[in-house]
């Protein structure tokens, strides 16, 4: 991956650049064939520093069913899976907090306001419920005041399947593209701020928690809905709960936009159209298929893991006059990012 810039306060530094640098990295390729100017090869440096840091990725589920106005409802007839764990309770709030059960000890460390139902996490594919569970225990976590050592790895992968350009320009150019998966990471946090190492760049870094963990500069790790959501799980394993989501397909038709759901609760492209000059978008399909996110959680509510695999496809438009009227590329990406908690 390129050196890393400062990161925007309001985006995610982490993302699916590559996705754009692709943009950038074939057209400036098809430059220098078409034109001896010296200034394209300024211009190609500039752009291919975009891909310096890489982003940040229906039907109904039995147990719960979305509608339009993004909200939910659980159907009773769904089967219930019992592993003897005792129920969640029915009474609990939708909002992402839970009862707590007073023969429990709390966690000195942890936040007062979004503990877990020590009862038991909500066993089975019940959309809302595990939603709710989920956002209580990531937030938590990225609250938490005491200290935690982190183990990250994370990166992209991208590839330009298709292009209206000669097949040399897009060979040349995909040997440009940033594939920095996996990069390793380790942070020690104490207080939310975290002191760490970048394996790849072999190089010290120092972040707040709110910047290491999704959602950058926000508080939350997860805001996310069950209307986002096309299917969920939770399960007992050794040492806690595992939760499985499937995010819905979203499309975006702009750089400037974000996918709503996923950028709830992960990493996600974070670029402008202004990051991508001289050149122009005319024209961007930024899907998201729908990411898979898991994550295990303690008796105490805090994430022990966390695991996003987000695969991203562009069908893309761009010019750069006068050099290049219009180019269409087809690229395939994927953000990956697997983290593990030591308390």
């Amino acid at each position: 991956m390129a050196k890393e810039k400062k990161a925007k306060k309001a985006s995610n530094p982490e993302m699916v650049k590559a996705i754009i640098s692709a943009v950038t990295a074939i057209l400036c390729v098809v430059a220098v064939v078409i034109t001896s100017f010296s200034i394209t090869g300024k211009i190609c440096e500039t752009n291919l520093s975009i891909a310096e840091k890489s982003a940040a990725s229906a039907g109904s589920v039995s147990g719960s069913v979305s509608t339009d106005d993004g909200s939910s409802y659980v159907d009773d007839s769904a089967p219930v899976v019992d592993d003897g764990t005792a129920a969640p309770d029915a009474d609990a709030p939708a909002d992402g907090s839970t009862a707590t059960d007073d023969t429990a000890a709390p966690d000195a460390s942890a936040p007062a306001g979004d503990s877990a139902a020590s009862t038991g996490a909500p066993v089975g594919n019940d959309i809302a419920k595990i939603v709710a569970y989920y956002n209580a225990a990531a937030n938590n976590t990225k609250a938490y005041k005491g200290t935690m050592k982190l183990a990250i790895l994370q990166g992209t992968t991208s590839k330009i399947t298709e292009s209206s350009l000669p097949s040399v320009a897009v060979d040349v150019a995909n040997g440009l593209l940033p594939n920095d998966y996996p990069t390793k990471k380790t942070f020690t946090v104490k207080n939310g701020q975290g002191e760490g190492y970048n394996e790849r760049k072999q190089e010290n870094e120092s972040k707040p928690l709110n910047d290491i963990l999704p959602i950058d500069g926000n508080p939350k790790m997860s805001t996310l809905v069950p209307a986002g959501v096309k299917s969920a799980k939770c399960e007992k394993v050794a040492g806690g709960y595992k939760v499985t989501l499937v995010l819905k397909q979203e499309v975006i038709h702009s750089l400037d936009d974000k996918p709503k759901h996923h950028y709830s609760c992960m990493d996600v492209l974070d670029i402008t159209s202004d990051d991508i000059k001289p050149f122009t978008a005319k024209q961007f399909d930024i899907k998201y298929p729908g990411a898979t996110l898991t994550a295990v959680i303690n008796d105490k509510n805090l994430l022990t893991e966390f695991d996003v695999n987000e695969p991203v496809l562009v069908d893309g438009v761009c010019a750069m006059a006068p050099i290049v009227n219009n180019a269409e590329i087809f690229i395939d990406a994927s953000w990956k990012q697997n983290v593990k908690f030591t308390y």
